[in-house]
């Protein structure tokens, strides 16, 4: 069954139009990339509300595969052009900018859909000033409780970019002053020397759980209870939220897909509902 890897979509765009405009806009053309002599597109894209459903395909546009000759009993080369050897199926909520992708081994992996899907997207709107990446959203908040057992930290390096659509009371201080300063990118590097190592603080932490939720990236450096060096970071697969898709499920209508994914996207929704 297709598992699902759970990720924020970011996107700043510099002319006044709506995002989910744009983004079905850049999904919906007629692009295709290639890659180490296969070839990749978005294919059968459909929308329902504030959703967007379709496939990346990996194919090969040259038809390089192997047929069975049955009156010689021999091999020879003559595959089918664009024969298609992927298929990731990918559903997008556009009022919270997450996407949810199937990952297939050997074939797509989760770096490849990423990096193909952005590629495709960044063609269909070539020519327009945007910033659009794809980051990983984390359980919530395993890296922080890591962080917690980790012993003489001596380096915490920590990249943020500003919340889409909502931030978190516990880190709604950071985002909302890089939204008022106008930072498209935030970047701090913390280093201790001494034997004692950092001290993890308030404000440390709401910029952990800020990249945690899917807002940056935080890596911290330090060591085990045996002593042993050793270094986290809010990018591991083990961190990863994930939720498995039947195949019924996938080949069902629009709305069972959603409804079946729906408690974890209201999941990840719920970490930037303010209390308040």
């Amino acid at each position: 069954m297709p598992k699902m890897h759970f990720n924020r979509l970011h996107l700043n765009v510099t002319e006044n139009q709506r995002k989910d405009v744009f983004i079905i806009d850049g999904i919906r053309s007629e692009a295709s990339a290639g890659f180490n002599d296969y070839s990749y597109k978005i294919v059968d894209v459909t929308t329902y509300e504030n959703y967007i459903k379709g496939y990346l395909i990996k194919y090969d546009p040259y038809g390089r595969g192997e047929v069975l000759d049955e009156s010689t009993g021999t091999v020879k080369r003559g595959g089918t052009v664009n024969n298609i050897v992927g298929k990731a199926f990918f559903i997008i909520n556009t009022a919270e900018m997450i996407i949810a992708f199937e990952e297939i081994k050997n074939l797509i992996s989760k770096t490849m859909f990423e990096r193909m899907f952005i590629n495709l997207f960044k063609i269909n709107h070539q020519g327009k000033a945007f910033e659009f990446f794809i980051s990983t959203i984390s359980e919530k908040y395993s890296f922080i409780e890591k962080v917690r057992n980790l012993h003489n930290i001596n380096r915490v390096s920590i990249m943020l970019v500003p919340s889409n659509p909502n931030n978190a009371d516990l880190w709604r201080d950071t985002d909302e002053r890089m939204q008022e300063n106008r930072i498209t990118k935030y970047k701090e590097v913390q280093e201790s020397s001494t034997n004692e190592g950092i001290i993890i603080d308030e404000e440390t932490i709401a910029k952990m759980a800020m990249s945690e939720d899917g807002y940056g990236v935080a890596t911290a450096q330090g060591k085990d209870e045996e002593g042993n060096p050793m270094t986290i970071t809010t990018t591991s697969k083990r961190q990863e939220i994930t939720q498995v898709l039947p195949e019924n499920i996938e080949r069902g209508s629009f709305q069972e897909i959603i409804n079946y994914l729906s408690r974890t996207f209201e999941r990840i929704k719920s970490r930037t509902n303010h209390q308040e």
